[in-house]
């Protein structure tokens, strides 16, 4: 981690896979920050913390 900021994922090997655990810290990071139910749903979904199709959060593939 460079200046405090994470490093870009490169989508290479498991172990810098998201975990549930931290898919689940992030939303409610997100709920607790929103305004309203409309900014919490628009700031999960640009996030990619929202279950697509399959069931899985993007931000986890």
């Amino acid at each position: 981690m460079a200046g405090g900021l994470p490093a870009q994922r490169t989508g290479q090997g498991d172990a810098q896979r998201v975990s549930d655990d931290q898919v689940r810290r992030a939303r409610l990071a997100v709920a607790n920050g929103a305004l309203g139910v409309d900014d919490c749903v628009q700031l999960l979904d640009m996030l990619g913390l929202t279950l697509d199709e399959d069931g899985q959060a993007p931000v986890q593939r």
